[in-house]
């Protein structure tokens, strides 16, 4: 046993990093080939992109997992295929729908910039058929986790070797969304193929069903993307200065990396604290205790893991070339060192929140918070970056997290 859950948490692991590690070569690269105007335009189509990412995926990453443990305890790959089937057309007729509001918007946006938007679209379908959620459910991570690799080696290494200063920035998502989507698929047919997993009919009755069953948790995702990954929408909005949004983007890049590293444990402790809540019938302070039990360990990892980044900045920033060209290095190591602050609020709130809210009777709950702190960050965000420029965007991400929390623990306290 204690050698399966290590293989699951490294192929967790190695998922996570390799979605992770991909942005943190490539971005900063990629500013330094095309320059802060033409990287600030890429950014904010990647930013919309990532909005359709949170849409697409739905409330299936959280209750889907759920649904695929239930269902294979009791009937094995048989009985988990329908609930596959009816997360995957469920999945594809969202992003159809997505696509379609792509292509008419692409009316009234200038060429370079739809092109960039239409050619993001494909990473979500990629995430579509890499079904991470279902493999993590039969924990049986290893054969994702290797298409994974893979494909994010094959994409790193076409965009060193293919691009250029002239080449058109649309071209770099195309290269992103290609190599993403074909280990989707590996990821799909292996599934199939291997695992004996069977596509089945799906009413649009029963499909219309499962959306309804999760709309708590969607609204709940969408307003996590709000306070998030809207900043640079923001900063776009108020035409801060091109050089400042690129390195903020970059700064976001690490974030995400630095968030991704602890995510492995997230994702191995969401399924332990299924299990150590289902005696629970609701949030309170015994639950709660529980909770962090299980929280305080990736705390610790992500503390070692800061620490770790800190000194590797101080050592070696000087040494590579591409970092010295940055005209704001200073300002982007300050902007990661207060927006990390966040990610520590980050990873309390899944393990209580989404991890515990959602299974303790509670999704009403905590689906309407994270709405009242979605839009109460995007407002902060606008006051702040008025003011401050990115430093208040950085903060108001900061916030975010830290008002959630508050009211994620006022409920289990309460009660």
């Amino acid at each position: 046993m204690l050698r399966k859950d290590l293989t699951n948490i490294a192929s967790l692991a190695c998922i996570q990093g390799a979605n992770a590690v991909l942005p943190i070569f490539i971005f900063p690269y990629v500013l330094h080939l095309f320059g802060s105007a033409k990287y600030a335009d890429l950014v904010v189509s990647e930013a919309i992109s990532l909005i359709i990412l949170a849409i697409v995926l739905f409330s299936f990453e959280v209750n889907g997992v759920s649904r695929v443990v239930s269902s294979y305890s009791r009937g094995g790959i048989a009985m988990a295929s329908n609930v596959y089937c009816e997360i995957f057309f469920s999945r594809i007729i969202i992003w159809l729908l997505c696509l379609v509001c792509v292509l008419v918007a692409g009316l009234f946006l200038q060429a370079q910039f739809f092109f960039s938007l239409l050619c993001w679209m494909l990473v979500p379908l990629s995430f579509i058929f890499q079904s991470t959620y279902f493999y993590q459910s039969i924990e049986n991570n290893l054969p994702v986790a290797i298409f994974t690799l893979i494909s994010r080696l094959t994409c790193c290494l076409a965009v060193f070797f293919l691009l250029e200063p002239q080449t058109p920035v649309y071209v770099l998502p195309l290269i992103v969304g290609g190599c993403y989507l074909a280990g989707g698929m590996a990821s799909s047919i292996y599934l199939r193929k291997v695992l004996g997993l069977q596509y089945v009919r799906v009413s649009f009755a029963r499909l219309w069903e499962c959306l309804l069953e999760g709309k708590e948790i969607f609204f709940g995702n969408i307003a996590v993307v709000l306070f998030r990954d809207s900043n640079l929408l923001v900063l776009s909005l108020f035409s801060v200065n091109p050089v400042a949004i690129a390195s903020y983007s970059v700064v976001e890049k690490f974030i995400k990396a630095f968030q991704a590293l602890i995510r492995p444990l997230n994702q191995f402790f969401f399924t332990r604290t299924i299990h150590a809540l289902r005696d629970e019938v609701g949030p309170r302070p015994a639950a709660l205790v529980q909770v962090l039990k299980l929280t305080w360990i990736q705390l610790l990892v992500l503390a070692t893991i800061l620490s770790g980044f800190i000194i590797l900045w101080f050592i070696f920033n000087h040494y590579f070339e591409f970092l010295r060209s940055y005209p704001n290095k200073n300002l982007m190591a300050g902007l990661f060192l207060l927006m990390s602050i966040g990610v520590f609020f980050g990873v309390a709130n899944f393990m209580l929140g989404t991890a515990g809210l959602n299974n303790l009777n509670s999704k009403k709950y905590y689906a309407t918070i994270l709405i009242v702190t979605g839009v109460t960050s995007v407002s902060i965000c606008l006051t702040l970056t008025s003011l401050w420029g990115v430093y208040g965007a950085a903060t108001s991400f900061v916030l975010g997290e830290l008002i959630l929390f508050t009211l994620i623990v006022t409920k289990y306290l309460k009660t």
